[in-house]
């Protein structure tokens, strides 16, 4: 069974349950093989660094499972680009999956409930973790696989976490003028997947790992040599801060966006990442695991949100009808 295939098994399972619903037990309900990739995108510890990033950028994929002898030894990802990809030479381009990839591999299996995969990830701070059964690679389970359980549900929920209650309010930037090397060297520190670039007060882009991961395929000696300002994607898709976690987390898996730069009075006042979001949504459920709640009809139109376009800025501000929006709306953050 595909991705879409799986989900569209879940939706279709969960609808057919109990009007009055309670999202912890339908969410522990669910295991891993219910909602795991099992089309897995793979390569070999010896093949090209530059193989294995156009691999993912083609693919639009974050990962790739490292596999030697048909068995599941590691894992590469965007954020091993950012941490570990040497720049001091001039041969980036030699360079092999086995450099960087992450060798210590934790696993999942495929019964294991998503609140248990959620603690593993939680835990050693991953975004996807492979599912293992008898030494046999199954499939793999994403932070966003997780999300996706969640918003599968739709149920309304008493006083949801605000964004402001899980953003983060401390905001890596750079300028324009500023080397790769400099925002790499930001983002290895504080292990995060972007920054952005700001002029003057003035948000002019963002940089993210995967920015890095797709300008390291079409010129990975390049790099090191080029500004912000040259990298740079813009314009910033941002949000203000009334969501709750719920309804972003709709927008993130609807526009397939993982950060988002939260804006007040047209200052940027925080950051939020698929991360704090399902962290918020897994904890908050399990806080209220008495609770039940009315599922919401398919047929429903609730008001959700609109975007207005400010300099180098797209705004998604909420309680403007969802028609409204998909004609402005761009994917890429």
């Amino acid at each position: 069974m595909n991705k879409r295939g799986a989900f569209g098994f879940l939706a279709d399972l969960i609808s057919k349950r109990r009007p009055s619903i309670n999202y912890y037990l339908e969410l522990n309900s669910i295991r891993v093989k219910d909602i795991m990739v099992k089309d897995v995108l793979c390569i070999h510890r010896d093949d090209k660094l530059t193989e294995a990033a156009h691999t993912m950028i083609g693919a639009h994929a974050s990962s790739l499972v490292v596999l030697e002898n048909y068995k599941p030894i590691g894992i590469i990802t965007e954020r091993d680009f950012v941490k570990k990809l040497g720049m001091a030479k001039d041969h980036s381009d030699q360079m092999v999956v086995n450099d960087i990839m992450t060798k210590k591999l934790f696993s999942a299996t495929p019964n294991m409930t998503l609140f248990e995969v959620h603690k593993i990830m939680r835990e050693h701070n991953f975004r996807k973790i492979v599912v293992i059964e008898n030494g046999e690679l199954k499939g793999i389970i994403t932070q966003t696989d997780l999300c996706k359980a969640v918003a599968s549900i739709g149920a309304s929920h008493p006083h949801p976490p605000l964004v402001e209650d899980v953003m983060s309010k401390k905001v890596l930037t750079v300028s324009e003028d500023d080397t790769f090397l400099k925002a790499k060297k930001f983002m290895t520190a504080k292990d995060i997947g972007s920054v952005l670039v700001i002029e003057k007060g003035e948000v002019k882009g963002m940089f993210t790992e995967f920015d890095l991961v797709s300008e390291f395929f079409m010129n990975p000696n390049r790099l090191r040599n080029s500004h912000m300002k040259e990298l740079m994607t813009t314009p910033v898709m941002c949000i203000s801060p009334g969501f709750d976690l719920f309804q972003i987390n709709d927008l993130m898996l609807e526009h397939n966006f993982r950060r988002l730069p939260i804006v007040k009075n047209n200052k940027i006042i925080g950051i939020i990442t698929q991360t704090d979001v399902a962290r918020g949504l897994y904890d908050f459920i399990h806080s209220h695991k008495d609770y039940f709640g009315d599922r919401k009809p398919k047929t429903a139109k609730e008001p959700n949100y609109c975007t207005k376009k400010t300099s180098n800025l797209i705004v998604c501000e909420k309680n403007i009808a969802q028609s409204e929006v998909e004609a402005k709306l761009g994917r890429k953050s």
